[in-house]
């Protein structure tokens, strides 16, 4: 090779070096020896590290890392040609082999070792390669036969490094190799200093069942999704894909079970950000990485594949829903699913819902299923979506007159938050609240005449027969205790609900309110610890008519007639009733 020189710095060894050095972690390098043996038709590829202690105090020892192959080996002209000219490569026209770019080998530098041992056959001839620290190298042929190609790197280490470097090798490996078609094993011999020995037997899986290699462990895996609630495995021609809902999403890409990326940057799903709250791997051959190795190829079948992963989303969107119609109707937690379909319909919004409004993806406080269509039903009808409340008589009111309360998880106030309430009006969708149904509802003891004051019963009695003459048959009014002094609510003068008593509306929204000549006479009943019909109850005394009329009015306020006739008859019968002395003292 014609050596060019620039500035003084050999060309050809400064691209070498470039290569050596664009790896982020130098372990990175066992990567790329198992993804060439692998193109080179290894069964299986053995990884094991041994080390050597020092001879003397304060010297360092030797470590040693060795990568064995059983695949089709080298001969003189690939070794010439292939593997120690810069970026040669045979691989650029077949979608099986990864390796690309010519780097593979070149990557064994990054960690700096002092020499690296190469060994390796093929049509009857075997060679050894000793590279040394300045990547210069010498070429033995050999007559001891060598089946595949097994690589040593030798690099001076202290003792209290070696654990560490032990260590992140078997994690590069079992992150790289994670989901390998073939056997990839780490055997860590650096505590016993097993000795040396170099596998050329004709069957390569022989040395693999020893039984000296105890040490010896798997790092690959077959594909899948641990941590995900819910997952499909799903293959199909050169795809193989398993997608779930996971409590992290992780994003995995593989060709021949070799690892282009994993990782939680969402950056990799380029247009398909669709995905980013799922997890999934997906294994195929046609997948490529970058030159640089930290994202996968996002070319013509990296959009074919994700096409794929999106109709598979689809898939394992309708099983989430089988899934959350079977935990509601079983009495499961319903939340974890919650959380999943919030994702979901974040992402696709409202629409994803319309199809499965009648599907039980919800739950009462009672534990009865309860489907999409009956909550907002109910929400539309009272303005919010009624909460557990404090009481539990109350709540087993409510429960009687087929009211809905909900006691709900987080992720499921979270869901129903996601997306707005149905509306008629496309453009109009009201908020969604939650109310505690104390906030809407009362169960208030109704009053006998036997438990009513005098005045009491004397300013009722004439405030009635007012409300009688100015809307006949409308209304009756009782007497109620509200909860006793301290626990009434102040702001409520009374409320509409059956005239024998039991659950009474605490809020009627008014200009919803449909108006009082069209309803059935209903009763009133009257807070009697409110403030101001405490203070009517007084002024009764002195002016009975002026107190009844003042009560008439705001009763008829708060049943919704604002209008000036209520009022304007009202008044005329207060004048009469002087005038006529109608009302009695």
């Amino acid at each position: 090779m014609s050596q060019l020189e620039y500035g003084g710095e050999d060309l050809a060894e400064q691209a070498l070096s470039n290569l050596v050095n664009q790896f982020a972690r130098p372990l990175d390098f066992l990567r790329e020896l198992v993804q060439n043996s692998l193109d080179a038709g290894s069964p299986r590829v053995d990884i094991w590290l041994e080390y050597s202690p020092p001879e003397s105090a304060g010297a360092d020892g030797v470590l040693s890392i060795h990568v064995d192959d059983y695949g089709d080996g080298m001969d003189e002209t690939i070794l010439d040609n292939q593997l120690t000219r810069l970026f040669s490569s045979n691989k650029e026209d077949d979608l099986t082999k990864i390796g690309k770019f010519g780097i593979g080998f070149t990557s064994i530098f990054a960690i700096q070792p002092d020499a690296v041992l190469l060994r390796t056959g093929r049509h009857g001839e075997s060679w050894e390669l000793l590279f040394h620290a300045d990547r210069s190298f010498d070429k033995v042929r050999i007559q001891e036969p060598v089946s595949g190609t097994q690589i040593t790197l030798y690099k001076h280490m202290p003792s209290d490094r070696v654990e560490a470097f032990v260590r992140e090798a078997r994690w590069v490996l079992s992150y790289w190799c994670e989901h390998s078609d073939h056997p990839i094993t780490f055997d860590d011999r650096t505590a016993t200093r097993a000795p040396s020995q170099v596998t050329a037997a004709a069957d390569p899986f022989a040395a693999f069942e020893a039984v000296e290699q105890t040490t010896r462990e798997t790092v690959n895996s077959p594909l899948a999704l641990g941590d995900s609630a819910l997952a499909l495995k799903l293959e199909e021609e050169d795809l193989l894909v398993g997608i779930g809902y996971p409590d992290r999403p992780r994003y995995g890409f593989y060709n021949g079970g070799l690892t282009l990326v994993n990782s939680t940057n969402p950056d990799v799903l380029g247009n398909y950000r669709d995905l980013a709250h799922l997890a999934f791997k997906v294994k195929c051959n046609a997948l490529e990485h970058t030159l640089t190795r930290d994202n996968v190829l996002q070319d013509g079948q990296y959009n074919r594949v994700m096409g794929r992963l999106r109709a598979h989303a689809t898939t394992l969107r309708d099983k989430l829903f089988e899934r959350i119609a079977q935990a509601s109707e079983a009495g499961e937690p319903l939340g974890p699913w919650h959380r999943h379909l919030a994702n979901d319909v974040r992402v696709h919004g409202r629409e994803l819902l319309v199809r499965r409004l009648d599907l039980p993806l919800f739950r009462d406080a009672k534990g009865n299923p309860l489907t999409l269509r009956k909550l907002e039903e109910q929400e539309n009808t009272l303005g919010a979506l009624l909460l557990v409340p404090k009481s539990e008589r109350l709540a087993a009111e409510l429960v009687a007159t087929g009211l809905h309360l909900l006691d709900l998880e987080p992720e499921t106030e979270l869901l129903l938050r996601s997306f707005p309430r149905h509306s008629m009006i496309e453009y109009f969708r009201p908020p969604r609240t939650f109310v505690p149904a104390d906030d809407r509802f009362m169960l208030p003891d109704l009053l006998e005449r036997d438990e009513l004051t005098s005045r009491e019963r004397r300013l009722l009695d004439s405030a009635m027969r007012l409300i009688d003459k100015t809307l006949p048959k409308s209304l009756t009014v009782r007497l109620g205790d509200f909860g006793g002094s301290g626990a009434a609510p102040q702001d409520v003068l009374a409320l509409e609900g059956p005239e024998n008593g039991g659950l009474f509306a605490l809020a009627d929204d008014p200009w919803l309110s449909m108006p009082s000549f069209t309803r059935r006479r209903r009763c009133m009943l009257v807070n009697r610890h409110h403030d101001l019909f405490r203070a009517l109850v007084i002024a009764a005394s002195e002016d009975l008519p002026v107190a009844a009329f003042a009560l008439a009015q705001a009763l008829l306020i708060a049943d919704g007639n604002r209008a000036a006739p209520p009022y304007d008859a009202l008044l005329d019968l207060v004048v009469a009733t002087y005038e006529n002395e109608e009302v009695s003292p």
